[in-house]
């Protein structure tokens, strides 16, 4: 249940990002997004940017992240990239029903 709230929770903020940002202020307003231009990618550049979305993946490069970290931030690293690998099978399971999951490429493949 856990891993469903944290997935939600990046979601959503994922989705506070894709809106238009409005601020009003005592000289009008402007928005964030004025003048961008939007194109269709094409499948090679789709796959060149498609990130590491598997649970064994993301919990290798947190545990590359804690080596490199001191003292309770690292520690904190660690407890993260832990439970992703303590609840890899779900994570993935997930992913893959959103159809966002990729093959695993670190040394923490099953």
């Amino acid at each position: 249940m856990k891993g469903r709230n944290v997935f939600a929770a990046a979601m959503l903020s994922g989705a506070l990002f894709a809106v238009p940002a409005f601020a009003q202020g005592p000289q009008g307003g402007f928005s964030a997004l004025e003048g961008v231009d939007a194109q269709a990618l094409s499948v090679e550049e789709m796959e060149a940017i498609s990130g590491e979305l598997n649970a064994y993946d993301i919990a290798a490069a947190l545990l590359g992240l804690a080596a490199t970290l001191n003292g309770d931030l690292a520690a904190k690293v660690t407890a993260l990239a832990n439970y992703f690998l303590a609840n890899a099978v779900q994570i993935n399971a997930l992913f893959a029903k959103f159809n966002i999951l990729t093959p695993c490429t670190s040394s923490l493949c099953p």
